[in-house]
């Protein structure tokens, strides 16, 4: 293995070539490990990647899989995912060989969760399990995995939450007398409330978007801050940019902080 020590920073490095996907031959070097043996683990889990073979580290193709998302994702569905197979799916297999992990590791993986004290919502087990599943599928489709062990081991947790608890109008008029004293919260809790618009979607109106001679707001974009940067984007589906009908008083409000 072409592992070297640094006698000048007292650390370890690899240099080697590797062929990429296009078959051209390159060179590629890391510095900084405090051990030999993790500069020579990091340039097997680095080759087995180039080579496609399923006995790289979870870890690793958890790299390949994020890459290929983080294309195709808007940031801030990205971010999420990102967080949750970070916190709660790579713990566990980070270091496993793909292809030695089984349904009945997944299983104990699923077990845990359904104990853990932090008592899950049963939507959000199902996201979690769907999440390593997903990582799954990406090595059968890409990588060639055999199976798919979270696929075998069976779900976890429900696809529909229970019904969602809404204010009713003599709650939200409570609610909003008791912030009358703050105009521009006033015609934010408003406009939420008597909208159904997101919060992202309410934080990236301009005045532009509000047509007060047609009565209407329209939707064409949502607001996210991801790692320290505002980031403006389409909203989150298609159907989601569409055209509100504004009642005559909520217009009023927004005139008022206009």
């Amino acid at each position: 293995m072409p592992v070297y020590k640094d006698e000048q920073r007292k650390t370890w490095y690899c240099a080697f070539r590797y062929k990429d996907w296009t078959g051209a031959t390159k060179q590629h070097k890391k510095r900084g490990f405090a051990k030999k043996s993790e500069a020579t683990q990091y340039e097997r889990d680095f080759l087995k990647k180039q080579s496609g073979s399923c006995d790289m580290a979870f870890g690793s193709m958890v790299e390949l899989y994020m890459e290929d998302c983080k294309t195709r994702l808007r940031a801030t569905t990205y971010e999420g995912k990102k967080y949750l197979i970070d916190s709660k799916v790579l713990p566990a297999f980070k270091d496993l060989p793909v292809n030695d992990i089984t349904a009945a590791t997944v299983r104990k993986w699923q077990n845990e969760l359904l104990d853990d004290d932090a008592e899950y919502a049963p939507t959000y087990l199902k996201t979690i399990n769907n999440q390593l599943s997903a990582i799954f599928n990406f090595a059968k489709r890409y990588y060639n995995l055999a199976i798919n062990p979270a696929a075998v081991a069976g779900s976890i947790g429900k696809r529909n939450a229970e019904a969602m608890q809404f204010w009713t109008q003599d709650e939200f008029q409570l609610f909003a007398a008791a912030v009358s004293d703050k105009p521009a919260s006033f015609a934010i809790f408003n406009t939420l409330f008597w909208t159904g618009m997101r919060s992202g979607e309410l934080l990236a109106l301009t005045l532009n978007d509000v047509n007060f001679e047609a009565k209407t707001i329209s939707i064409t974009k949502s607001y996210a801050r991801v790692n320290c940067e505002d980031i403006i984007s389409p909203p989150k589906t298609p159907k989601s940019r569409r055209v509100i009908t504004a009642p005559d008083f909520l217009l009023d409000i927004q005139e008022e902080i206009r």
